[in-house]
């Protein structure tokens, strides 16, 4: 009979933190390092939602969990464009972006329409806001899963009698999966409670901590907040965004839409 492999969610927990590093230089950066930053959160985010499957692909009733999640995500437009934007940097070429300096010195910037149209829910947004959203969106998923299936998604949990029941492992399961000697356990008068107390110590817990945190927007690079620049909707980055991913301006200069969008502006004011 073939030992018990107890699965855990630690790999796409991983990418998720992998995705808020790079969250982070996408915050802290400009120019070409903007670009490469970007491209690098894009691959990372697209990743846990993949290494999330083939980490959960033998647990029952997952395929048909996962599947339920998978049309909820396909109905979001800005987690559809997320996936969009991560196939054209990966296998075309950078996404299509605009930044502006900002006032109090660094940099905004703003994705264009093309190929693919923003999104009403990212427009006038900071590309770095728009990518903090998306990430929690992929920690709440981590979330869900923890829930509906505890003891699949945490080696520690199932290391109880709950998760002993639920998944149906025995003492020589344990056994394996520690390295013990078979036969360790066979100690009389100890209950199983305390002795799955004792093994759980040897199983690394899943980080939840960073789940929960991410999932709330709580977003770190070496223990400090991420900060990212406000925006209004209505600023000339804004403007020449819009015009850009218009389709009244597929000819037209980079430099005459950055006029236009100037001259509008005058104009308003």
């Amino acid at each position: 009979m073939m030992p018990r492999t107890f699965t855990t969610l630690r790999h796409p927990v991983e990418k998720l933190l992998e995705a808020e590093y790079f969250l982070a230089g996408v915050s802290q950066s400009s120019g070409l390092n903007f670009q490469f930053e970007l491209n690098a959160f894009l691959s990372a985010s697209r990743s846990v939602t993949f290494v999330l499957q083939k980490a959960m692909s033998e647990v029952p009733l997952f395929a048909a969990w996962y599947e339920q999640q998978q049309a909820s995500m396909k109905a979001d437009a800005a987690t559809r464009f997320f996936i969009e934007l991560r196939n054209i940097s990966q296998k075309q070429g950078p996404v299509s972006f605009v930044g502006g300096s900002l006032l109090s010195r660094g940099w905004t910037y703003r994705f264009v329409g093309r190929p693919h149209a923003v999104p009403a829910e990212l427009v006038g947004r900071d590309i770095g806001t728009c990518c903090a959203s998306h990430l929690m969106k992929l920690a709440n998923l981590l979330l869900a899963c923890t829930q509906v299936f505890p003891f699949h998604s945490c080696p520690s949990r199932a290391f109880s009698e709950e998760g002993m029941a639920a998944l149906r492992y025995d003492w020589r399961d344990v056994e394996d999966a520690i390295g013990l000697p078979a036969g360790y356990t066979d100690v009389a008068g100890i209950p199983a409670s305390e002795k799955l107390r004792v093994f759980r110590r040897e199983i690394e817990p899943l980080d939840m901590a960073s789940i929960e945190r991410i999932a709330v927007g709580d977003l770190r690079t070496n223990g400090a907040q991420l900060k990212f620049p406000a925006s209004s909707g209505s600023d000339l980055v804004d403007g020449i965004a819009t015009r850009m991913g218009s389709t009244n301006t597929e000819s037209g200069h980079p430099r005459e839409v950055f006029l236009q969008a100037v001259l509008k502006r005058i104009k308003d004011i």
